[in-house]
């Protein structure tokens, strides 16, 4: 069974992310940056998205 793994982290620039490990930490200017940059790079790696209750996205493949 493939263990998933946080591939990259959609950030505003008000959220503070202290260690992405392997991650990928992106920073969006705006909510609609934000959206689009999350839809983006999911479809280019297939991966899974999850919205936090803080508004970052996180990208898991």
């Amino acid at each position: 069974m493939k263990q998933n793994s946080i591939i990259a982290a959609i950030t505003l620039s008000h959220h503070k992310v202290p260690h992405s490990g392997e991650a990928f930490i992106i920073e969006a200017s705006n909510e609609e940056e934000q959206y689009t940059l999350m839809q983006d790079i999911a479809k280019a790696l297939k991966a899974d998205v999850v919205k936090l209750s803080n508004g970052i996205f996180i990208l898991i493949g």
